[in-house]
Protein backbone atom coordinates (compact mmCIF):
# COMPACT_ATOMS: atom_id res chain seq x y z
CA UNK A 1 0.00 0.00 0.00
CA UNK A 2 1.27 3.44 -0.95
CA UNK A 3 -0.66 6.29 0.63
CA UNK A 4 0.20 10.00 0.78
CA UNK A 5 2.38 9.36 3.83
CA UNK A 6 4.57 6.95 1.86
CA UNK A 7 4.76 3.17 1.34
CA UNK A 8 3.29 1.36 4.34
CA UNK A 9 6.21 -1.08 4.36
CA UNK A 10 8.65 1.75 4.90
CA UNK A 11 6.42 3.39 7.48
CA UNK A 12 6.29 0.08 9.34
CA UNK A 13 10.08 -0.26 9.09
CA UNK A 14 10.53 3.26 10.44
CA UNK A 15 8.34 2.42 13.44
CA UNK A 16 10.44 -0.65 14.18
CA UNK A 17 13.66 1.29 13.68
CA UNK A 18 12.52 3.98 16.11
CA UNK A 19 12.25 1.33 18.84
CA UNK A 20 15.58 -0.40 18.32
CA UNK A 21 18.23 -0.27 21.04
CA UNK A 22 21.99 0.03 21.04
CA UNK A 23 22.20 0.10 24.82
CA UNK A 24 21.31 -3.56 25.34
CA UNK A 25 22.94 -6.26 23.21
CA UNK A 26 22.58 -10.01 23.45
CA UNK A 27 25.38 -12.59 23.38
CA UNK A 28 24.67 -16.25 22.66
CA UNK A 29 27.65 -18.27 23.78
CA UNK A 30 28.17 -21.76 22.35
CA UNK A 31 24.51 -22.74 21.97
CA UNK A 32 24.33 -26.49 21.49
CA UNK A 33 20.97 -26.62 19.70
CA UNK A 34 20.75 -24.25 16.75
CA UNK A 35 16.96 -24.43 16.83
CA UNK A 36 17.06 -22.91 20.31
CA UNK A 37 19.40 -20.23 19.06
CA UNK A 38 17.10 -19.38 16.17
CA UNK A 39 14.13 -19.14 18.54
CA UNK A 40 16.14 -16.67 20.64
CA UNK A 41 16.87 -14.56 17.56
CA UNK A 42 13.16 -14.28 16.83
CA UNK A 43 12.39 -13.38 20.44
CA UNK A 44 15.18 -10.80 20.68
CA UNK A 45 14.09 -9.13 17.43
CA UNK A 46 10.51 -8.88 18.66
CA UNK A 47 11.69 -7.18 21.85
CA UNK A 48 13.68 -4.51 20.02
CA UNK A 49 17.22 -5.88 20.20
CA UNK A 50 19.36 -5.00 17.19
CA UNK A 51 22.83 -6.31 18.02
CA UNK A 52 23.45 -10.02 18.52
CA UNK A 53 26.85 -11.58 19.21
CA UNK A 54 27.19 -15.29 18.55
CA UNK A 55 30.07 -17.42 19.84
CA UNK A 56 30.00 -20.49 17.63
CA UNK A 57 29.79 -23.97 19.08
CA UNK A 58 31.55 -26.95 17.56
CA UNK A 59 28.81 -29.17 19.00
CA UNK A 60 25.85 -27.45 17.35
CA UNK A 61 23.28 -29.94 16.05
CA UNK A 62 22.30 -27.93 12.99
CA UNK A 63 24.03 -25.34 10.84
CA UNK A 64 21.25 -24.09 8.57
CA UNK A 65 18.97 -21.29 9.73
CA UNK A 66 15.35 -22.41 9.58
CA UNK A 67 13.27 -19.50 8.28
CA UNK A 68 10.09 -21.23 9.44
CA UNK A 69 11.33 -20.85 13.00
CA UNK A 70 12.91 -17.39 12.82
CA UNK A 71 10.16 -16.13 10.47
CA UNK A 72 12.98 -14.31 8.68
CA UNK A 73 13.44 -12.01 11.67
CA UNK A 74 17.18 -12.70 11.68
CA UNK A 75 17.33 -10.63 8.47
CA UNK A 76 16.59 -7.48 10.46
CA UNK A 77 19.30 -8.07 13.08
CA UNK A 78 22.94 -7.11 13.12
CA UNK A 79 24.60 -10.44 13.95
CA UNK A 80 28.31 -10.65 14.74
CA UNK A 81 29.86 -14.11 14.87
CA UNK A 82 32.99 -15.24 16.69
CA UNK A 83 34.96 -18.48 16.71
CA UNK A 84 35.96 -18.13 20.36
CA UNK A 85 34.82 -16.53 23.61
CA UNK A 86 38.07 -14.57 23.76
CA UNK A 87 37.35 -12.89 20.42
CA UNK A 88 33.84 -11.98 21.57
CA UNK A 89 35.08 -10.49 24.85
CA UNK A 90 37.63 -8.36 22.99
CA UNK A 91 34.94 -7.08 20.64
CA UNK A 92 32.63 -6.18 23.53
CA UNK A 93 35.45 -4.37 25.32
CA UNK A 94 36.39 -2.44 22.18
CA UNK A 95 32.79 -1.27 21.85
CA UNK A 96 32.72 -0.14 25.48
CA UNK A 97 30.14 -2.66 26.63
CA UNK A 98 29.87 -3.98 30.15
CA UNK A 99 29.41 -7.73 30.34
CA UNK A 100 26.51 -9.04 32.41
CA UNK A 101 26.49 -12.83 32.46
CA UNK A 102 23.49 -14.95 33.41
CA UNK A 103 24.53 -17.38 36.12
CA UNK A 104 22.83 -19.35 38.90
CA UNK A 105 25.78 -19.29 41.34
CA UNK A 106 25.68 -17.66 44.77
CA UNK A 107 27.72 -14.76 43.36
CA UNK A 108 24.84 -13.73 41.09
CA UNK A 109 22.36 -10.94 41.81
CA UNK A 110 18.63 -11.45 41.30
CA UNK A 111 17.02 -9.31 38.62
CA UNK A 112 13.87 -9.30 40.74
CA UNK A 113 15.30 -7.97 43.98
CA UNK A 114 17.89 -5.43 42.91
CA UNK A 115 17.45 -1.95 41.47
CA UNK A 116 20.10 -1.93 38.78
CA UNK A 117 21.60 1.04 37.03
CA UNK A 118 21.93 -0.12 33.47
CA UNK A 119 25.15 1.14 31.86
CA UNK A 120 25.21 3.07 28.58
CA UNK A 121 26.21 -0.11 26.79
CA UNK A 122 25.71 -3.59 28.17
CA UNK A 123 25.91 -7.10 26.76
CA UNK A 124 23.67 -9.79 28.27
CA UNK A 125 25.34 -13.20 28.03
CA UNK A 126 23.24 -16.33 27.60
CA UNK A 127 25.15 -19.61 27.82
CA UNK A 128 24.48 -22.99 26.29
CA UNK A 129 21.82 -25.50 27.31
CA UNK A 130 24.08 -27.81 29.34
CA UNK A 131 26.61 -25.84 31.39
CA UNK A 132 25.57 -22.23 30.82
CA UNK A 133 28.04 -19.38 30.41
CA UNK A 134 31.68 -20.40 30.16
CA UNK A 135 34.17 -19.80 32.96
CA UNK A 136 36.15 -17.50 30.67
CA UNK A 137 33.13 -15.29 30.08
CA UNK A 138 32.11 -15.34 33.76
CA UNK A 139 35.56 -14.17 34.78
CA UNK A 140 35.34 -11.30 32.29
CA UNK A 141 31.87 -10.22 33.47
CA UNK A 142 31.36 -7.08 35.54
CA UNK A 143 28.12 -8.50 36.90
CA UNK A 144 26.44 -11.89 37.22
CA UNK A 145 22.65 -11.89 37.10
CA UNK A 146 19.85 -14.45 37.35
CA UNK A 147 16.09 -14.81 37.37
CA UNK A 148 14.75 -16.65 40.44
CA UNK A 149 12.80 -19.85 39.81
CA UNK A 150 9.75 -20.41 41.98
CA UNK A 151 8.80 -23.94 40.95
CA UNK A 152 10.19 -27.48 40.91
CA UNK A 153 11.95 -27.00 37.57
CA UNK A 154 15.61 -26.11 37.93
CA UNK A 155 15.96 -24.10 34.74
CA UNK A 156 14.14 -22.36 31.90
CA UNK A 157 14.23 -23.01 28.18
CA UNK A 158 16.93 -20.88 26.54
CA UNK A 159 14.45 -18.87 24.49
CA UNK A 160 12.13 -18.29 27.44
CA UNK A 161 15.00 -17.32 29.74
CA UNK A 162 16.37 -14.89 27.14
CA UNK A 163 12.95 -13.29 26.68
CA UNK A 164 12.40 -12.84 30.41
CA UNK A 165 15.86 -11.40 31.03
CA UNK A 166 15.64 -8.97 28.11
CA UNK A 167 12.14 -7.85 29.06
CA UNK A 168 13.35 -7.22 32.61
CA UNK A 169 16.26 -5.18 31.27
CA UNK A 170 13.87 -2.96 29.30
CA UNK A 171 11.73 -2.64 32.43
CA UNK A 172 14.79 -1.44 34.34
CA UNK A 173 15.75 0.91 31.53
CA UNK A 174 12.72 1.90 29.41
CA UNK A 175 14.70 4.66 27.71
CA UNK A 176 16.89 2.04 26.06
CA UNK A 177 14.39 1.72 23.23
CA UNK A 178 14.94 4.13 20.37
CA UNK A 179 18.48 5.15 21.26
CA UNK A 180 20.33 4.24 18.07
CA UNK A 181 22.76 6.87 16.88
CA UNK A 182 22.01 8.80 13.71
CA UNK A 183 24.78 6.94 11.90
CA UNK A 184 23.45 3.54 13.02
CA UNK A 185 19.91 4.51 12.03
CA UNK A 186 20.96 5.52 8.51
CA UNK A 187 23.01 2.35 8.01
CA UNK A 188 20.24 0.03 9.20
CA UNK A 189 17.57 1.94 7.25
CA UNK A 190 19.50 1.52 4.02
CA UNK A 191 19.91 -2.21 4.63
CA UNK A 192 16.25 -2.71 5.52
CA UNK A 193 14.85 -0.70 2.59
CA UNK A 194 16.81 -2.82 0.12
CA UNK A 195 15.62 -6.03 1.76
CA UNK A 196 12.00 -4.86 1.71
CA UNK A 197 12.03 -4.15 -2.03
CA UNK A 198 10.63 -7.04 -4.07
CA UNK A 199 11.74 -5.80 -7.49
CA UNK A 200 13.87 -3.17 -9.21
CA UNK A 201 10.98 -0.70 -9.40
CA UNK A 202 10.33 -0.93 -5.66
CA UNK A 203 14.04 -0.67 -4.91
CA UNK A 204 14.27 2.58 -6.87
CA UNK A 205 11.18 3.91 -5.08
CA UNK A 206 12.40 2.94 -1.63
CA UNK A 207 15.86 4.44 -2.23
CA UNK A 208 14.19 7.77 -2.97
CA UNK A 209 12.98 7.82 0.65
CA UNK A 210 16.37 7.22 2.26
CA UNK A 211 17.15 10.92 2.76
CA UNK A 212 13.58 11.76 3.73
CA UNK A 213 11.98 8.69 5.35
CA UNK A 214 8.20 8.49 5.70
CA UNK A 215 6.34 8.96 8.97
CA UNK A 216 6.30 5.78 11.12
CA UNK A 217 3.02 3.98 11.67
CA UNK A 218 1.63 4.46 15.15
CA UNK A 219 0.78 0.83 15.84
CA UNK A 220 2.86 -2.23 14.91
CA UNK A 221 -0.01 -4.65 15.38
CA UNK A 222 -1.52 -6.22 12.27
CA UNK A 223 -4.33 -4.21 10.74
CA UNK A 224 -7.80 -5.78 10.51
CA UNK A 225 -7.56 -6.23 6.74
CA UNK A 226 -4.33 -8.15 7.15
CA UNK A 227 -5.93 -10.42 9.73
CA UNK A 228 -8.92 -11.12 7.51
CA UNK A 229 -6.95 -12.13 4.43
CA UNK A 230 -5.03 -14.76 6.45
CA UNK A 231 -1.85 -14.14 4.43
CA UNK A 232 0.24 -14.24 7.58
CA UNK A 233 -0.78 -17.83 8.41
CA UNK A 234 1.63 -20.54 7.27
CA UNK A 235 0.30 -22.29 4.13
CA UNK A 236 0.73 -25.73 5.71
CA UNK A 237 -1.36 -24.66 8.69
CA UNK A 238 -4.05 -23.24 6.40
CA UNK A 239 -4.11 -26.49 4.44
CA UNK A 240 -4.39 -28.56 7.62
CA UNK A 241 -7.21 -26.37 8.91
CA UNK A 242 -9.15 -26.87 5.68
CA UNK A 243 -8.60 -30.63 5.94
CA UNK A 244 -9.85 -30.69 9.54
CA UNK A 245 -12.93 -28.67 8.60
CA UNK A 246 -13.65 -31.01 5.67
CA UNK A 247 -13.20 -34.09 7.87
CA UNK A 248 -15.56 -32.62 10.48
CA UNK A 249 -18.21 -31.87 7.85
CA UNK A 250 -17.90 -35.37 6.37
CA UNK A 251 -18.18 -36.96 9.81
CA UNK A 252 -21.28 -34.89 10.61
CA UNK A 253 -22.87 -35.83 7.28
CA UNK A 254 -22.08 -39.51 7.78
CA UNK A 255 -23.55 -39.47 11.26
CA UNK A 256 -26.70 -37.82 9.96
CA UNK A 257 -27.08 -40.42 7.19
CA UNK A 258 -26.55 -43.41 9.50
CA UNK A 259 -28.85 -42.23 12.29
CA UNK A 260 -32.06 -44.31 12.15
CA UNK A 261 -35.31 -42.38 11.92
CA UNK A 262 -37.32 -42.00 15.08
CA UNK A 263 -40.39 -44.26 15.48
CA UNK A 264 -42.08 -41.96 17.92
CA UNK A 265 -45.53 -40.72 16.96
CA UNK A 266 -47.44 -37.82 18.27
Amino acid sequence: QHGPEGPRRLRFAEAVLSRRTNQIALVLERCFNDLNQQAVLRTAECLGIQYIYVVKSKLAKRKKITKKLTKGNDSWLTIKKFNSTKECIEALRNEGRQIWATDLSVDSVSLESADFEVPAKVAIIMGNETDGVSTEMLEAAEKRIYLPIHGFSESLNLSVASAMVLQKMFHLCPNARGNLTEEETKEIRCSWYLKLAKNDKQEALYKSYLDSPPTPVEDLRRCDDFKRNKSWIDKRIQKRRREVETESEEAATKKLCTTPPSNETV
